[in-house]
């Protein structure tokens, strides 16, 4: 009886729209996440190459050589490096660097360019220095005075110079690092007698190779390694990357929790139209003798079907799109592209089943409660005893699937709480704007106020329409401002003519005349910044093993020296938080205020008001913390964890740090800066930004294709609550005709009332757009609050524009069947 109700039902067109909304359900759902899945883990391939491997592994101590073996055997390369500071020494100069002995090949992920000169183009390859052999950053060259081909002392052995690093995988997360860096082979360790007992040493281990030998080895690794160990992915090899993938990841994961709203809207809206539709059936079944229990099971069957059927069609569109999707535009995004896996097409096709029955079985479970009085008097209603039951079951799933979807405990959280509130303030909002619009349309023209009357009708159906329809567009406004400020953020982050090259060590003596070889090369800087070396070494007069915890004392800033400076103003890139900044007349005070990065106050429990003690040279200097501030790191400048207010360091000696932009042609100005302060350290990373820049357009380019994906199915959704009401307008302009009325009377009427619909949709998804979107704003993003005054014009115009032409496309043909015909079918 099921199969002959739903063939029935499909030739009748009744399920054609619940199973449209179903199969644009699953699709999306499959597109999307196959998409996503796919970019995110292609992103992740990529920004190995700022780490030079998959993973690192970095130990105190020796790494015990069964580990490593373990690694090989399952397929996985792993490079043995280690890392040690050390002074090169020519002649009578003198140079402390940072070495990395390698064992084997080096970047395991992305490559190095070596060349034979400074600030020229080099070799792009794969390999590691030749045991007798060192490759050098280019500004060691001028300090020891030697070239390619020369001879250094390294302990108790020469190398011999063989290159020049260009670019390396981890120079754009040590800009400041004083040492410069060198590469030699881990076989001349032992021969220069260098590394002795007690000597500082850092084990690193470079690990790369397939996700599916190399994500259980790394989590093996987590739970053998101790506290002093450390493993580091992929995307933390450089800040810069890190903020942004991070927030592309973050968007991806919610564009997939948005198709399951989406699909969840469209699946509830055709369903309660399908319920209602056979409300009559229901009550003559019961006339005839079947129980409900029996009324239940005949259309849970046809339910299976519609699920069976829309989530095959579904699957097969969704895998189709996606496929369609990356092939054509490969170009654009990251490369190589990863494959398909199981996951997202097994989670897409599943989600769409669960939200079927979701958003489906309360409307589904309401046909049979259906009195069979109904065949008498019309207007008799299904009891809804236990609604509220299925629908709180309907929203417990919704939530167990959306943290499926996304793993993002924090998204599920803040959607499904917007959510609720959301709801509320729609059913409100909607009523309200439903009695304002009632009240003009009595004040308009014959065929508006007979529009305006075919709303207040059914004044319950009008309120789910505008309920629908501004939901779906509350949707796609957040999804493009979230686009919009993520665009603007990375845009911001890496503009025309950023920073890309540093000077490190200019002493106070070289600023003026380096200011003037900058200022005559036409090389403009945002300002020569000063740097005092020094150590907190206590916190509220207590020493840091009396004030910190066991993990607070493990952070880094305290178990090294930092880089402390002092300045007026708020440098750029920097944002205060708490408290305020020192004006002129603080500058005086006893104690020196201080300024210190929220990032750090939080990780150590820093408080304003707090104070610290810092040991410079064996001397001791006490700040008091009056601000703290956001600090954009990755915005390839100069950044400090700590400023002091000016006159706070004075009596430290200092060297100086600044940054500018130079195109490749200007290289000379380097060389000329070198000749003249030979001491000064030159950091280039203009190759580095080449690729974060790369990268951040391919983000891009996924987050544009993402967004492009969900607007187009929130327009599916719209068009399935258009097709949801159209029978209603249908019959409605039918009955006009018959009656005698003109084409042009019923054709207002109908175009009154789409464009009120759109119009009260659209006002009322602009109002939950910016609503939702600057919720997202301060607790996904870490987005400041903004305001879209545009929006609140073109929003509602769009609506209107898009619920009236597709709402009258759907219509227009169907107003010259002859009346009588669409009578007999009803």
């Amino acid at each position: 009886m099921a199969l002959r109700t739903f063939r029935r039902d499909w030739k009748a067109g009744e399920v054609k729209v619940l199973l449209f909304a179903l199969t644009i359900a699953v699709m999306a759902m499959v597109a999307i996440g196959s998409i996503t899945d796919r970019v995110h883990r292609a992103m992740g391939e990529q920004s190995s190459e700022f780490l030079g491997a998959d993973y690192t592994f970095e130990s105190p101590r020796p790494i015990d050589d069964a580990w490593i073996e373990r690694g090989r055997n399952d397929g996985l390369e792993i490079t043995r490096s280690q890392s040690f500071a050390t002074v090169l020494s020519s002649d009578d100069n003198f140079q402390l660097v940072s070495v990395r002995a390698l064992d084997g090949k080096f970047p395991l992920k992305g490559t190095i360019e070596i060349a034979e000169k400074p600030f020229t183009q080099g070799v792009v390859q794969q390999a590691q220095p030749k045991a007798g052999t060192i490759w050098l950053e280019p500004r060691i060259l001028g300090v020891l005075g030697v070239e390619v081909g020369d001879t250094i002392d390294f302990g108790s052995i020469q190398l011999t110079v063989d290159g020049v690093i260009v670019a390396a995988p981890g120079q754009a997360s040590e800009v400041f690092n004083v040492a410069p860096k060198v590469l030699i082979h881990i076989d001349d360790v032992e021969k220069a007698n260098i590394v002795q007992e007690g000597s500082r040493l850092e084990h690193i281990l470079f690990i790369a190779g397939e996700p599916a030998a190399r994500e259980p080895y790394i989590q093996w690794l987590k739970s053998q390694k101790n506290p002093t160990q450390e493993i580091t992915g992929g995307k933390e090899g450089t800040p810069a990357l890190k903020a942004a993938l991070e927030r592309a990841e973050t968007f991806l994961r919610l564009a997939s929790l948005i198709s399951v709203v989406l699909a969840g809207v469209a699946i509830a809206v055709a369903a309660g139209r399908y319920s209602q539709r056979h409300f009559d059936y229901s009550a003559i079944y019961r006339c005839l003798g079947m129980q409900i229990r029996q009324v239940h099971k005949l259309y849970l069957w046809q339910l299976l079907m519609i699920g069976l059927i829309g989530s095959g069609l579904g699957l097969a569109l969704g895998l189709g799109l996606q496929s369609l999707i990356i092939n054509q535009f490969s170009d654009y995004l990251p490369k190589p592209m990863v494959g398909i896996s199981l996951a997202p097409v097994i989670t897409g096709s599943l989600s769409g089943l669960v939200v079927l029955l979701g958003f489906a079985l309360p409307s589904f479970l309401q046909i049979a409660k259906v009195p069979p009085l109904r065949v008498l008097r019309k207007e008799l209603l299904p009891r809804a005893m236990s609604s509220w039951v299925i629908y709180l079951l309907s929203i417990g799933v919704m939530a167990l699937l959306m943290w499926w979807q996304s793993n993002s405990l924090l998204l599920v959280g803040i959607l499904l709480a917007v959510a609720v509130v959301t709801y509320l303030l729609i059913r409100l909002i909607a009523w309200f704007i439903f009695k304002i619009g009632v009240w003009l349309g009595k004040r308009g023209s014959l065929p508006v106020r007979f529009g305006v009357g075919q709303l207040k009708q059914y004044p319950a159906f009008t309120i789910s329409q505008i309920s629908a329809f501004g939901l779906a567009f509350i949707i796609m406004l957040s999804t493009v401002l979230l686009r919009s400020e993520l665009l603007s953020e990375w845009q911001s982050q890496l503009p025309e003519g950023a920073p890309n090259h540093f000077l490190v060590n200019v002493q106070e003596q070289e600023v003026e005349p380096l200011e003037s070889i900058l200022q005559e090369s036409g090389v403009s800087t945002k300002g020569i910044y000063p740097m005092v070396r020094g150590r907190v070494v206590g916190l509220n007069d207590m020493t840091l093993e009396e004030a910190l915890d066991e993990n607070q004392q493990r952070v880094g800033a305290v178990r090294r020296e930092l880089n402390l400076t002092w300045m007026a103003d708020v440098p750029e890139a920097n944002k205060v938080t708490q408290g305020e900044w020192w004006s002129e007349s603080d500058v005086a005070d006893d104690r020196a205020e201080l300024s210190v990065g929220e990032e750090l106050a939080q990780r150590l429990g820093l408080e304003i008001g707090d104070v610290l003690k810092f040991s410079i040279g064996g001397l001791e200097v006490e700040g008091e913390i009056t601000n703290l501030r956001s600090i954009q790191w990755d915005s390839f400048q100069p950044n400090f964890f700590i400023i002091f207010e000016p006159g706070g360091l004075d009596g430290f000696p200092a060297s100086y740090i600044t940054s500018f932009h130079l195109p490749v042609e200007d290289k000379g100005v380097l060389n000329q800066i070198l000749r003249e302060m030979p001491t000064v350290t030159i950091i280039e990373l203009d190759a580095i930004m080449e690729q974060v820049q790369s990268i951040l357009d391919q983000v891009t380019m996924a987050v544009e294709f993402i967004m492009l994906f969900v607007l187009l199915a929130g327009i599916a959704v719209l068009y399935a609550v258009l097709q949801v009401s159209r029978e209603e307008r249908l019959l409605s302009a039918t009955l006009l005709k018959a009656l005698g009325a003109r084409k042009k009377f019923i054709r207002a009427s109908i175009l009154a009332e789409l464009i009120l619909l759109g119009a009260f949709s659209g006002v009322l998804g602009v109002i939950g757009g910016e609503v939702l979107v600057n919720i997202l704003y301060s607790q996904a993003f870490d987005i400041d609050l903004v305001l879209h005054p545009w929006y609140w014009l073109w929003v509602p115009m769009i609506s209107v524009g898009f619920i009236g032409i597709v709402g009258w496309l759907g219509l227009r043909h169907l107003l010259n069947q002859p009346a009588h015909q669409v009578l007999r079918e009803y």
